[in-house]
């Protein structure tokens, strides 16, 4: 008898084992389960979000027009630390006010429209600057500047009306209104400046 109850009882034990085992299994494969829906999620939110923002002709040339800018300010400050021309001097200090406020209107229309921009340049300036002070200086450095800028405002002046062309959105065809005129003042002005340098 007392044999009997013993062998009862451990089957009873083992049966409980065996039942906490399959729990404890069962309760991991949830787990397991719902941590790769999670991920899962998190991947196709993420991936939906990128693609949102890339395939947006609107989102990319606004990061292309945010680092574009940076680059010409750089360039532009360039022209007042090292440029011998008075008159170039002058040019690039209302440049430089023009594009400073052009770059607070790219990051207020971007901030609306949660388009990310980069923090800087992108090392542009850095390949624009390596290009203008090899082997030049004094007069042939001020050239060099002044083309530089006058091939980056008519470079701007072509992405500018293209993207007018383009877009549906008012608020950023108003942005580009108001930059076309002072871009093509820009531009202008370098041509005087490099027709008198000739």
């Amino acid at each position: 008898m007392i044999a009997g109850m013993l062998s009862i009882c451990a089957c009873n034990n083992s049966t409980s084992k065996s039942s906490s085992a399959n729990d404890s299994s069962s309760v991991t494969a949830q787990v397991d389960t719902a941590v790769n829906h999670a991920e899962r999620d998190a991947k196709n939110a993420a991936n939906e979000v990128k693609d949102a923002v890339m395939g947006n002709a609107d989102s990319n040339f606004i990061v292309k027009a945010s680092t574009d800018n940076a680059m010409e300010l750089k360039v532009m400050q360039a022209g007042l630390s090292k440029g011998t021309s008075k008159e170039l001097k002058a040019h690039a200090r209302m440049m430089i006010a023009d594009h400073k406020k052009l770059g607070d209107k790219i990051r207020a229309y971007a901030d609306k429209r949660s388009f990310p921009l980069p923090m800087d340049d992108n090392g542009k300036a850095d390949d624009a600057l390596a290009s203008l002070d090899k082997n030049t200086t004094g007069a042939e450095w001020d050239k060099a500047w002044v083309n530089k800028i006058a091939d980056a405002h008519q470079d701007a002046i072509k992405m500018f009306e293209k993207e007018a062309d383009n877009t549906k959105d008012a608020e950023l065809k108003t942005l580009i209104a108001d930059a076309l005129p002072k871009f093509r003042s820009h531009y202008d002005m370098m041509k005087m400046m490099l027709d008198k340098m000739k």
